[in-house]
C-alpha cells in the first residue's frame, strides 16, 4: 500500500483543524482528522482522483471530505498532499 507524503503545510492544517475541533467536540477532532487521513490514503493509490487546479500549479488536484479540501499531486510515483483546508478559504492566497 503507498502512503502519501505531507508538506509541513499539510501536516500543520491538519493539526489547525485538530484544534479548531476540539475546541468544541474533542471526541469529533481526532475522528474527522482520521477521515481526512484515509482519504489522503486513498488519493495516494489513485492519484488521478480530484479536479485538476491547473490555476494552482502543474498537475495540482483537488477533492473534498466534508467541509474541507485536500489539495493534492503526484511526483516521483507518490502523492505529495501539499494543504488542507476549509472549503471556503481563499485558496489563491495559500
Amino acid at each position: 500500500m503507498k502512503s502519501p507524503l505531507y508538506t509541513p503545510a499539510a501536516r500543520q492544517d491538519l493539526i489547525g483543524i485538530l484544534e479548531f475541533i476540539a475546541q468544541d467536540k474533542p471526541d469529533a477532532a481526532m475522528a474527522w482528522v482520521d477521515k481526512i487521513e484515509a482519504k489522503c490514503l486513498l488519493l495516494a493509490e489513485n492519484p488521478a482522483l480530484g479536479e485538476l487546479h491547473p490555476h494552482l500549479g502543474v498537475d495540482v488536484r483537488a477533492t473534498t471530505i466534508g467541509r474541507y479540501v485536500v489539495f493534492h499531486r503526484e511526483s516521483n510515483d507518490r502523492v505529495v498532499i501539499l494543504r488542507v483546508i476549509v472549503g471556503d478559504r481563499e485558496i489563491n492566497s495559500l
